[in-house]
Parts: structure tokens; sequence; C-alpha cells
């Protein structure tokens, strides 16, 4: 992933290697044991978003009673609208360089930079169009949400097209399908059938990688409850592929438009028996929400960055 620092991510991963041999993952808690407790959810015929049960911003879970049972969104923020703003360019900027590449057009970092960074207004007009028809509105603050978005998608041109000269330079009589794989991230929004699990059938995972490991992009502020989403696409995947999930960390971005070179925090994390159990209760307890229509009341305290804050005060 060519944002990030190959190295540093290989020390990160020696790590957790190692805390993966002292705690080591139950088999019961494999997706693979889709058809056996606690793996096996409630029903099939209610399939819940990852991000649905992931992001904890109401304790009580009352945001899945007011969208399932009552049929009420959330009110469009700019927190959302940058979240999805700038995931659409980063998956449109990484299939834009593939495509140069693979054209042949481009042979060089450099050219990959004259050719793209001219496209600049274009990607970032096809993002904002894209989140305005989601909310059937103008985004505020539109103007700085454009600033952050060209600048981000600006600095991942200029990374990869970096990681190509290197990859050229090392390895100097590679083919083009060898320098992509080499130097471009492999899998970006990787479709994944969490059904057998009772996650929707077609889940989207930010990054997947040769690590055993899965990746999810944040925008906002750190939040504790984060490596839920990464649990509940790890499990999807070790259903559907019957592979091991061991590891997740989470990319989080955030772009100053004073500066506008994004900065990256990274949180590395093993998928751990605790987090899965804890993601499972998640799931049957918004089943259960659901299907009998219950109300779980609201917490004691609504957070005010919660998505349904306007809607419960």
């Amino acid at each position: 992933m060519f944002f990030f620092d190959r190295l540093d991510l290989d020390r990160r991963f020696r790590l957790l290697r190692k805390e993966l041999e002292i705690r080591n993952i139950s088999n019961e808690l494999r997706g693979w044991c889709f058809d056996s407790p606690p793996i096996e959810p409630p029903s099939r015929a209610i399939l819940f978003g990852v991000s649905e049960l992931a992001m904890r911003y109401c304790e009580k879970m009352r945001d899945i009673y007011l969208k399932r049972v009552l049929n009420i969104k959330p009110p469009p923020t700019i927190k959302m609208a940058r979240g999805i703003v700038l995931h659409t360019i980063n998956r449109e900027t990484l299939s834009i360089i593939k495509k140069s590449l693979f054209s042949g057009n481009v042979k060089s970092g450099s050219e990959l930079i004259e050719n793209l960074l001219p496209l600049t207004n274009e990607i970032v007009d096809r993002a904002i169009l894209e989140i305005e028809k989601l909310f059937s509105s103008k985004i505020n603050e539109e103007n700085k949400l454009r600033i952050e978005a060209s600048a981000f998608y600006r600095f991942l041109i200029v990374q990869a097209a970096a990681k190509v000269d290197q990859t050229i330079s090392k390895y100097p009589h590679s083919d083009i399908d060898s320098i992509i794989s080499i130097a471009i991230p492999p899998i970006v929004e990787r479709k994944v059938d969490g059904s057998l699990i009772g996650l929707s059938r077609e889940l989207s995972v930010d990054i997947y990688t040769p690590f055993n490991a899965i990746a999810d992009l944040k925008t906002g502020d750190i939040r504790e409850f984060h490596p839920y989403a990464a649990t509940g696409y790890a499990l999807a995947i070790e259903a559907e592929e019957n592979i091991p999930i061991d590891f997740g960390f989470i990319i989080y971005v955030q772009i100053e438009p004073t500066r506008l070179v994004p900065s990256f925090r990274m949180k590395y994390f093993v998928i751990s028996d605790e987090l899965r159990r804890e993601f499972l209760e998640i799931r049957d307890e918004a089943y259960e929400i659901v299907s009998i229509g219950r109300d779980p009341g609201k917490p004691i305290k609504c957070p005010d960055y919660c998505p349904y804050y306007s809607v419960c005060e």
C-alpha cells in the first residue's frame, strides 16, 4: 500500500504475530463455523451491514431501532459526507491508476503524475455528485470538502508515482502486471457475501492485504468501537473463503486545508476472541430489536457526535 511505510508495516505485523501466538483465536469464533453458535446468526432472514452494527455511537443501539423499525434515516452531516467522499476518492484513484498503467501509455511515475493530476477536478466533481445524489441535497461546507478531496487525490497520485518508479528501478525487467502487484494496493473495496453469518450479501472491505489482514479507512475522530468493523469483515471473509483473518488495522486520515498534505495515524490489533464475541453479541441484540420491534430507549447521556443525536434529543 503506497501510502504506508512497508518496513514499518512489517515490524507491526511481526509484533502482532507474537501476540497471536500468545492469545490465539478459538476455532469456534472463526467465521467458517457459521453453522454453529456463537457464529451462527439467530436468523438469516434479517441481514445487517457491518457499519450498522460496528458504529456504536449509541450504546443502547437505538439507532438500529430508529433505522430498521421506524425507517428513520440519520440527517446528513458534513462528517458523513467527508467519509463517503474520501472513500470514493480512494477507490476511484486506485482504479484510474491501474487503468493508466495497464493501458501501456504510462511507463513511469512522472508520466503517471503528468497524466492524472490534470484530472483532479473531474474526479472530485464525480465524488461530490455521488454524495449529493445519496443525500438528495447540496453539501454544507462543499468548498472545504473539495479542497480536502483534491488534496487526498493529489497525494495518492504522487505516492503511487513514487512507488511505481521505485518498483521499476528495483526490478527493471518486470512486466506491467508485476509492477502493479508490487506498487499498488492489491484490492480496494473488496466485495464479500456476509449472509452466512447474518451480514449483508454485498459487504465492501476497504483494503484486503496479503498479511491475513484487512484495513478500514476512517476519516473522523478515533473511537473505541472502530475495531468492530474490521472484526465483522474478518468473520465474513472467513465464512465465505474458509481462510483465517487474524489482524486488522485502522487508517485514520486527516487533511488540514491549510497544509494540503494528508496525515495518517494507524491502529493495529489482533482480531481477538474478545472482539469477535463482542461483535456477535451486538449482531444478536440488533436482531432481537428488529425482529420484535423493541425500542431499547436512550442512554443516560447521548454523545453529540451520534448521527441520530438531533432525532433523539
